[in-house]
């Protein structure tokens, strides 16, 4: 007996990685454009590999004799896990080939906004320099203060984000977090204060974003919760577009209520073109880009294809 393996979608034009790791498997990439073709091309798949197939109740009650679903990503937004769970299916997710690569790109969201980099280059771009009114005053972002004194509130307090605390330790930050399973050892070991959802809307200058998004966490960040925010607080989303209420969030930054967001991801990708963040100038947005790098890449499709041998019995 040769397993079949059906791949999706995956990161990568090519499955050489994953055919190596799968050796004597049949990996093969399938065709399918709708409902109906995804559930013709993987219904007789021992094992399927996704990205962004939307794996629903529909699809995963067809599936003959899979054995395992395992996803290109820490997410599973897209497969129905409870059908999948009443299926007798393992959904296999990969938690942590994209820690350091997310938590560089918050901090690298947080510094651009802080030291206005953004704004600077335009600024030598347009052949001007730094005259006294605009490096002293309110230009663009709001006034220029130590970023030691700039309370950075974490949303979620697993793995990456404690890589970003570990990194804004170094800049001496003050730290919040809120967690629905504290853990208060690492909290101390990185300066960390916890403290309800509450008290990090009303705390924090930064906001950042990093839970997963579910039934309970979607548009977290929403009207109530922005108006709890301190004036001109930034919202930070390099987790899950869903938490936010996206509408909420522009109504508050084109009423000047926060002073920012900085982006990586969206409730629609791509972000539409008339879409309202694109009309702001308080914002950085970036194409959903955080967990990339090379190495990132070539670890998640190693890791994702080794979850599958494990859960795939010797034929």
């Amino acid at each position: 007996m040769v397993y079949v393996v059906a791949v999706t979608d995956s990161p990568a034009a090519d499955l050489s990685v994953e055919r190596r790791i799968l050796d004597g498997m049949r990996v093969m990439k399938v065709d399918w454009h709708d409902q109906e073709s995804l559930i013709e091309a993987i219904r007789n798949a021992d094992a399927i590999l996704c990205m962004h197939a939307p794996l629903n109740a529909a699809v995963i009650q067809s599936l003959r004799r899979c054995r395992a679903i395992a996803r290109f990503g820490t997410g599973l937004d897209n497969i129905d896990t409870h059908a999948a769970a009443v299926a007798g299916i393992p959904v296999l997710n990969i938690a942590d080939y994209c820690t350091e690569e997310v938590a560089t790109h918050t901090i690298a969201l947080l510094l651009s906004w802080h030291r206005k980099i953004l704004d600077y280059h335009t600024f030598v771009w347009e052949r001007r320099w730094n005259e006294r009114q605009h490096t002293t005053g309110n230009w663009g972002c709001g006034p220029l203060t130590r970023l030691s004194r700039q309370t950075l509130g974490l949303v979620g307090f697993g793995r990456i984000a404690q890589a970003v605390a570990r990194r804004a330790q170094a800049m001496s930050m003050p730290m919040l977090a809120w967690s629905r399973r504290p853990d208060r050892q690492a909290a101390a070991k990185l300066n960390v204060t916890l403290v309800s959802l509450d008290e990090l809307w009303r705390q924090s200058d930064y906001v950042s974003l990093h839970i997963p998004l579910t039934d309970d966490t979607r548009h977290l960040v929403d009207s109530p919760a922005i108006a709890t925010m301190k004036p001109g607080a930034v919202v930070i989303n390099t987790s899950r577009g869903g938490l936010v209420d996206e509408q909420a969030l522009a109504e508050a930054l084109g009423e000047g209520r926060l002073g920012g967001a900085l982006l990586d991801v969206y409730e629609q990708a791509p972000l539409p073109v008339d879409h309202p963040f694109r009309m702001l100038h308080n914002v950085i947005l970036t194409p959903h880009v955080g967990f990339f790098s090379e190495e990132s890449l070539l670890d998640l499709r190693r890791l994702t294809a080794e979850s599958i041998s494990r859960h795939l019995p010797p034929p």
